[in-house]
C-alpha cells in the first residue's frame, strides 16, 4: 500500500500481477515452488494461451508509481504481465466498496495511506455503513472469557486481549492465564463490558481500569470517594454502561459498584464513576422492600442501559446510572421457577441475561431425576415485571449426534454459561462430567459440543466467565475534559 504524500494528494499506486502457467498435473513432479511447474520456453504461443485460460495463479508482487504501458506488451511477455492501476482514477464508490469489506484492524491501519482515505474512513456515514454491513453478515464473533487473569501489570492484559486472540468464527472459552501463572499473587479480574469497552480491576489493592482491546487504549480510574474513618464498606458487583452517539462514536461511560451488606436493608448503597466528570459519586437509594444482595451473583446484568443485581427472594434490583439516579426498583423472577433448587445451590443452575433486546431467564435442573431438564422464561413487560414461559423440555426431548454426549445424556449435569449474543436459538452450557462446553439449540432441542475440554477450572460457571463481543467500530476511550479535571 502506498504511503501518504507530503502534499496530501493520493499517491499513484499500481499493482504488478504475476500470471504463471501450470502443468496439467498441478504442482508437477518437482512440487509447488520447487521448479516443477516451470514453463518450457519452446512452447508455442497458442499452447501458452490455452494453458493460460485453464489455470492461473495470481500474486501481488510490488507497488510502483508508473503509469500503465499496455501497448508495449508483446505475445512472448504473457508469462509476466504487469497490470498497473492508478488509484487516483478509481471511482470513489468503488473504493468505498473495497474499504467497507476490510477487517476493522486493517481498515484503521489503512487510514494512514493518504488524506483522502483518512477522510473517507473518518466520515460518520462510513462507520454507519460499515456497522450495518457487519450486522447482516456472519463475521460477528464473540468469546467467553474466564474472568481471572494472573499477570503483574495491566498492559500485559492488553497483550493477551489482542484482537487476533478472540476474532474467529469458532466458539471457545479463553483462559488468559496458564496454570503456572495462577500460582502468582497478582490477580486481575474482568468485571464487565459495554460497547467494546472492558472494565477490569486489580485485586488487593483494588484498582479499576477501563480499556479498548482493539485500540489498545486504557485509563486508570481514581480511587472511590468513601473516606469515612469508622466504616470500611465492601464493594462488589461492578458494572459498566457506555453511550454512543448517532455517528457510532463512544461518548462516555459510567462504572458502578454496590456495597454488600450481610443483613437485609431497605437501602441500596452504591458508587458511580463518570468519564465526563472524572469523579465517583455515592448514592443511598430507598428500596420498597428489604433486600439482601447475592454476593456470589457475579457482575450485574446489563439490559437497555440499566444494571440489575441479584437479590434474595425478590429477583433483581435495578439501577439506571444515566437516566434515573434517584431511585432503584425491584423486578421479580418468574414465580413458577424452581425456588427450592435456587436456594439450595445458590443460583448456580440459572442464567439471566439479555439476548437480542430481550431479557431471558434460563433454568437447568441440577438433578437428573427431575422431570423438566431445561426451562426458559422471557420478560414480556419490563415496566410491569411480567414474565412468560417460553418452553420446558425433559431429558427425553433432547438429542445429539455426538456419541460421547449421547451415552451420558440421561444422567449428565449441565451448568448454564451464556446465551449466544446473535442467535436466539443457542444457549451454551458446561457438561460437568465431560468438562466440555455444549450448545443447546432451543428450536431443534439438539446438543452439540462447541468446545472440547477447557482449562483447569472444575467449577466453570457463569459466575467466573463473561461473554465478550468484538466491537464493530472501535473509538477512543472517553476521558474527562481538562475543565472537569480542574474542577474535581
Amino acid at each position: 500500500m502506498a504511503d501518504a504524500s507530503p502534499s496530501g494528494n493520493t499517491t499513484t499506486s499500481t499493482t504488478t500481477t504475476r500470471i504463471s502457467n501450470q502443468s496439467d498435473g498441478g504442482c508437477g513432479s518437482g512440487g509447488c515452488g520447487s521448479g516443477g511447474d516451470a514453463i518450457d520456453p519452446r512452447r508455442s504461443n497458442a499452447r501458452k494461451r490455452r494453458h493460460l485460460s485453464q489455470s492461473q495463479s495470481i500474486q501481488v508482487s510490488r507497488l510502483t508509481t508508473t503509469k500503465p504501458s499496455m501497448n508495449q506488451l508483446t505475445e512472448p511477455d504473457l508469462d509476466m504481465i504487469e497490470f498497473e492501476y492508478d488509484l487516483r482514477y478509481l471511482p470513489e464508490s468503488l473504493l468505498l466498496e473495497i474499504l467497507v469489506r476490510l477487517p476493522v484492524k486493517s481498515l484503521f491501519r489503512f487510514k494512514c495511506v493518504c488524506k483522502h482515505w483518512l477522510s473517507l474512513v473518518a466520515h460518520h456515514t462510513f462507520s454507519r455503513s460499515y456497522i450495518s454491513r457487519r450486522l447482516d453478515s456472519s463475521s460477528l464473533s464473540f468469546r467467553i472469557f474466564y474472568r481471572y487473569i494472573y499477570v503483574s501489570e495491566f498492559p500485559e492484559i492488553l497483550a493477551r486481549l489482542r484482537p487476533d486472540v478472540y476474532v474467529a468464527h469458532n466458539f471457545s472459552v479463553l483462559f488468559l492465564s496458564t496454570f503456572e501463572e495462577q500460582q502468582q499473587a497478582d490477580q486481575f479480574k474482568i468485571l464487565a463490558w459495554s460497547n467494546g469497552l472492558i472494565l477490569c480491576c486489580l485485586l488487593g489493592p483494588l484498582i479499576y481500569y477501563v480499556c479498548d482491546p482493539v485500540t489498545r487504549q486504557w485509563v486508570t480510574l481514581p480511587r472511590g470517594r468513601h473516606n469515612a474513618p469508622n466504616r470500611h464498606p465492601i464493594f462488589f458487583g461492578e458494572g459498566l454502561v457506555s453511550r454512543i452517539n448517532e455517528e457510532n462514536v463512544l461518548t462516555s461511560f459510567k462504572a458502578v459498584r454496590v456495597e454488600w451488606l450481610s443483613v437485609e436493608s431497605n437501602f441500596l448503597n452504591l458508587e458511580t464513576y463518570s468519564s465526563e466528570t472524572g469523579e465517583w459519586l455515592d448514592y443511598r437509594l430507598f428500596c420498597p422492600k428489604p433486600i439482601r444482595l447475592l454476593k456470589r451473583g457475579g457482575g450485574p446484568i446489563h439490559f437497555n442501559g440499566i444494571l440489575h443485581w441479584f437479590v434474595y427472594e425478590h429477583g433483581m434490583v435495578a439501577f439506571d446510572p444515566y437516566k434515573d439516579t434517584k431511585r432503584c426498583r425491584l423486578i421479580q423472577f418468574p414465580e413458577d421457577r424452581d425456588v427450592d433448587n435456587e436456594y439450595k445451590y445458590d443460583g448456580l443452575y440459572r442464567l439471566c441475561d439479555e439476548c437480542q433486546g430481550t431479557l431471558r431467564y434460563f433454568e437447568v435442573a441440577p438433578e437428573p431425576s427431575e422431570y423438566f431438564c431445561f426451562s426458559m422464561w422471557i420478560l414480556r413487560d419490563y415496566e410491569k415485571g411480567e414474565w412468560s414461559s417460553e418452553f420446558r423440555v425433559t431429558r427425553s426431548d433432547l438429542w445429539t449426534n455426538d456419541a460421547k454426549i449421547s451415552s451420558s445424556l440421561m444422567h449428565a449435569t449441565f451448568v448454564p454459561l451464556s446465551f449466544h449474543p446473535f442467535n436466539l436459538d443457542v444457549v451454551y452450557l458446561r457438561c460437568v462430567e465431560s468438562s466440555c462446553i455444549v450448545s443447546y439449540n432451543i428450536t431443534s432441542k439438539r446438543l452439540d459440543i462447541s468446545c472440547p475440554r477447557v482449562g483447569v477450572v472444575e467449577d466453570l460457571s457463569w459466575r467466573v466467565v463473561i461473554p465478550f463481543v468484538l466491537p464493530m467500530w472501535p473509538t477512543p476511550v472517553p476521558v474527562p475534559s481538562s475543565k472537569a479535571v480542574k474542577l474535581s
